[in-house]
């Protein structure tokens, strides 16, 4: 869908910024950002609080940075007018960055229930090497016997996690929450993601994202087995049922 007049030009005038924070070179309107990106687009800005007010119009616009690398900045243009670039914090670089910079991530395994991320490409694909072994060393050395068993219950985690990174919904958080009983203080349960992409902008779709953690097995079955066989040789069978056993 194309932009009207008057938002173009309070686009084409605004300075827009590259990666590097430096001018771009040129840029393309190409239209206005669609509802799907959107409606992706909008937990996380409800959750920051900058919802996108009521008429405000949503430009995309491809532009060249200063190395020559594109970047699609997502322009927001008020009914008042008074167009400015929406961007938003990369949580592990903190560098504000264009949504379209961010990874989308989906803890189904299929259908359209896509979320905004708090982390860029570049950072999630250093943040995917050291997961796997944290998380093994929580199932091997737990804090507490609840945060095992709910470990165990969620089962092997393979693919990329964090809380920080890729928050649950409000009404989901506490499924992947359990309390110390010793400390009183609450510990957060890895949640694997199923699925990850990021927006092309010279296509104009989606790419797919790796999400399986760096040092996951191949034979996962086979891992999970002989994993549980270690717990149960290091807490021995009457700990280890006891620790996996729901309480009454």
């Amino acid at each position: 869908m194309s932009l009207d007049e008057s938002a173009a030009a309070e686009v084409n005038k605004l300075t827009l910024l590259d990666l590097d924070e430096a001018a771009v070179r040129s840029r393309e309107v190409l239209g206005v950002v669609s509802e799907e990106r959107l409606s992706v687009w909008s937990g996380r800005l409800e959750a920051e609080g900058v919802p996108l007010e009521e008429g405000c119009v949503v430009a995309a616009v491809r532009c060249e940075g200063s190395d020559g690398s594109m970047v699609e900045h997502a322009v927001r243009v008020p009914k008042a007018g008074g167009a400015s670039a929406l961007l938003l914090e990369c949580k592990v670089s903190y560098e504000e960055v264009p949504p379209s910079c961010l990874v989308e991530y989906s803890f189904s395994p299929s259908g359209p229930s896509w979320r905004l991320s708090n982390v860029s490409l570049p950072w999630l694909v250093a943040y995917r090497k050291g997961k796997f072994k944290d998380w093994e060393a929580r199932m091997l050395a737990p804090s507490c016997k609840a945060e095992f068993r709910r470990m165990y219950e969620v089962g092997p985690v393979f693919t990329i996690y964090d809380h920080h990174m890729f928050p649950s919904d409000p009404s989901d958080a506490h499924k992947f929450q359990v309390t110390d009983d010793a400390t009183g203080k609450t510990v957060v349960i890895p949640r694997p993601v199923k699925r990850l992409r990021i927006w092309n902008t010279q296509a104009q779709s989606y790419d797919t994202v790796r999400a399986t953690l760096d040092g996951a097995p191949d034979d996962q079955d086979a891992y999970w087995l002989d994993l549980k066989n270690r717990i149960r040789d290091a807490f021995g069978e009457d700990e280890f049922q006891d620790m996996i056993a729901k309480p009454e």
